[in-house]
This record gives structure tokens, sequence and C-alpha cells, in this order.
């Protein structure tokens, strides 16, 4: 880990020196948990003061995956360029709105290899730890976030979705997780859509501050149609089994998923078994999209090699990662385009349940975070992959805002429960959130 702190430079006015010892104990605090649980990639040095921005100071951890800062570290997993020493040549949107509005930008976490993986374990800089259990992952590819917030290192980090990559390990480290949607339904389903910046947290209330920050606005829909404005019955479908033959949901997954139906049930919300039929088609979907998720990949790939200087080859990857790369020779034109026609459809028939309900309550992930090394055989990491993504990955391809609430089962470690509304209730799903139990995640054994 690379620690690119400063100390408070001679020369700084009394704020500003206050400021820099303050931003140097964050760091120091960041570190320290770091050191039992390996969740940063590396540490970012204290920004200029922005005095009149509105998050002026506020701590922020940021992925290692695909938010361009300019003039940081970007290595996305990956070894070689960790080794090399990458970095961005600009901001993107996000990374430069985010400095404008006066973030102390602390570090980046750990991100799986180009955030393929269900788990944080990079062979580029070791595995993230759970902090409910250290002999278990923290979910991934956003792990190190996931772990970072748990730890309560900072209350709020960033992360990015293309399959459940924020759920996923806000489940597991007991978190919650939003994934914005799209402004409306997907028309061309595409990777580059279903890939979706959002934030990890440990209270409804900072993920609630992080809506303008990512363009969705604050005010609450309250009487549209569809969303769940305060007072409102809703119409809650709940799904508590498996539908994707690749890993059985457990009984703690479904004991906290029936809990949270009947507290809905007590508040007056209309609440019965129900989902859309067609994600009983997950493992289709999964075998269907991994040529296209392939594509994806490689454009990824030559993006980081820009960065690099040289092309990214097989040898600079992990074998997880060059066999999925392999695979982007299927992903030809014709079978694009049949994949997408299919995608349509299949998108057209989820999004029209919401017309009969409002919100979907399923477990966030199957089963709690296995232990580290479980994904580790490239013969069987694929398909527990997308076991793990079954509840997920569907809501990227339809576009629809999905937030994971995290809870407390048996066994020590946490468990997730997914809600998922129609496009454009992102805020009304935090305030179901808030209806379903404490507004701050559950704290580590402790502390």
């Amino acid at each position: 880990m690379t620690d690119q702190s400063t100390e408070p430079g001679a020369g700084t006015s009394d704020s500003e020196r206050a400021r820099a010892v303050s931003a140097v104990d964050v760091r120091e605090h960041v570190t320290r948990l770091d050191a039992d649980l390996g969740f940063l990639a590396t540490t970012l040095p204290p920004a200029p003061s922005r005095p009149d921005a509105p998050f002026t100071g506020e701590p922020l951890l940021v992925k290692d995956l695909d938010l361009k800062l300019a003039h940081a570290p970007l290595w996305r997993g990956n070894r070689v360029l960790r080794e090399h020493g990458a970095v961005s040549g600009r901001d993107d949107p996000l990374g430069r709105r985010l400095r404008e509005l006066g973030f102390d930008i602390v570090g980046r976490t750990k991100s799986a290899e180009f955030g393929l993986a269900v788990t944080t374990e990079p062979l580029a800089y070791g595995p993230v730890r759970n902090p409910w259990d250290r002999d278990h992952g923290a979910g991934g590819s956003s792990g190190g976030s996931a772990c970072a917030v748990a730890a309560r290192a900072v209350r709020i980090a960033h992360g990015t979705d293309l399959g459940g990559s924020l759920r996923i390990p806000a489940a597991h480290c007991g978190v919650f997780a939003l994934k914005p949607g799209l402004m409306g339904p997907a028309t061309t389903p595409t990777f580059e859509d279903w890939n979706q910046h959002g934030f990890v947290a440990s209270r409804v209330d900072d993920l609630r501050r992080m809506l303008p920050v990512l363009g969705r606005g604050q005010a609450s829909d309250a009487g549209r149609p569809g969303t769940d404005g305060p007072g409102r019955r809703l119409r809650v479908g709940v799904l508590a089994a498996a539908v994707s033959s690749a890993i059985d949901v457990g009984g703690g997954s479904v004991e906290v998923v029936q809990r949270m139906a009947d507290r809905l049930s007590d508040q007056g919300h209309h609440v019965l078994p129900a989902h859309p039929q067609v994600l009983e088609q997950f493992d289709q979907f999964a075998m269907r999209t991994t040529p296209m998720l392939a594509g994806w990949l490689a454009k990824e790939v030559a993006d980081a090699s820009e960065d690099l200087g040289r092309p990214l080859t097989e040898a600079d990857m992990e074998p997880g990662t060059a066999r999925m790369l392999a695979m982007a020779a299927m992903a030809t034109p014709e079978a694009v385009r049949d994949t997408v026609e299919w995608l349509r459809r299949l998108v057209t028939d989820l999004t029209a349940w919401w017309d009969r309900f409002d919100i979907l309550l399923s477990p966030t992930v199957p089963v709690q975070a296995p232990r580290l090394g479980w994904f580790g055989d490239p013969d069987t990491a694929m398909h527990r992959t997308f076991g793990m993504m079954q509840y997920t990955a569907m809501f990227n391809a339809s576009g629809q805002p999905a937030l994971t609430v995290p809870c407390v089962g048996a066994g020590g470690l946490p468990y997730g429960v997914q809600l998922v509304g129609t496009h454009g209730s992102e805020a009304n799903l935090l305030d179901l959130a808030e209806q379903l139990g404490p507004a701050e995640a559950p704290t580590l054994p402790g502390r």
C-alpha cells in the first residue's frame, strides 16, 4: 500500500492548518483499520480546501476501478498496473464533481480485478477480510468500500455495480448500498449502461445526501403511481426462493426476508408471495450475456492499456480474467444482435410486473459471506459467481434502482435484503428502508 499523505506545510493559515491536521488524523484512522482488514489499495493526499463547497472536508473512499481522478492511481485490481504505478490522465465527470463538492478523497479501496468477481481477493494486493469474521470474504467487486464502511473507517464509500458489485458486498458486510437506476427503462441493453456508480453507507441518511451527487435529486416522488410516498399502502411482492440452479438460498436468508415482510405487513402494506416470473430465467440470462460481458471487459482492458503505455496481455491478468477475455470472440455482431433482442423482451416482461406491484423484496444474496478462497478455483468460480448474482444482475439490465438493507441473523455474519422499485424511485426506496428498522447499519461486535 502506498501512503501519499502529507504533513501540514508552513505558510498556511490557521484554518487551513487545522483542516490539514484533521485530514492526517482521518488517514491515520483509516490506515490503522486497514492494517487489520486490508480494504485499501492506496491512500491519496488531502486535496486543496474548498470552504464554500457543500461537502467540504468530508472523508470519502473511492473504488479502484472505473472512477478516474486526474493524476491519481488507478490500478483496477491488476498487479501489473499497480507495479507500473498507473495513474489517470484526467477526471471523469463524477470524479470532477466529487472534487468540486469538496470531499476529502482519502484513498482508493480494493476491487476485484476489473470488477469481475463477487469477492475481493485480487492477486495484486491480497484479500479484503470481512470485518465480522476475518476468515470470510467481504464480497465484491466493491468489497473494499463495503468493508471500510462496516468497520467505520468512513461513513460513505464509492463503488460501482455491474451485476451486484455494490449490493453483494454491502449484504456480506452489513451496510446499506444503493444502486441507482437509469432515468427510464433501458431501450438498448449495453454493459456501459448497466455499470452504475453508487455508494455504500452506514446510515440511510448518508445515502440520501448522495442522491444529488448522482444526479437523482432529493425530493420524494410521493403520490406518483408506483412509488412509496408517506402513508401510501404499498403492494409488496416477496421472493424467498432461489431463481438459479447454481446456489440454493440459505435458510437464514429466507428467515430475514420473511421477518422484513412481516414488518411491512404490520405497518399496513399489502404483502404477498409474488415475483416477476422472468427472474426464473436467470441461468439463461447469465449464459447469454457472458459474451457481451467479455466484450465490455475488452474495452476496459484497452482503456487500462492506455494508462500502462502498452497492451495488457493474458500473462498480465489473473487466470479468471484471461478466461473471460477470451470469450469476447463469441460476441459476434450476429450473436450480440440476437442477445440484445432477447434482452429487450426480457426487460419488457420484467418491468411490466411493476404495473401491479410497487416493491420487490428479496434476499440480496442467497447465502452469507463465504470463506476466503471459495471462489479460487477457475473451474467453479464463474458458476458460483453467477449463483451469487441471481437476485441482483437482472436489475442492472432493466435499469431499475435497488437498495440493500443490512440485517442481523444467526451465525455471526450479517445478511442483506434487497428492495427493488420502479424507475425514479431511489428516494422512495430509502424511505421504505427507514420503515424496515434501524436507519443505521449494525455495529460490529466489540465496537
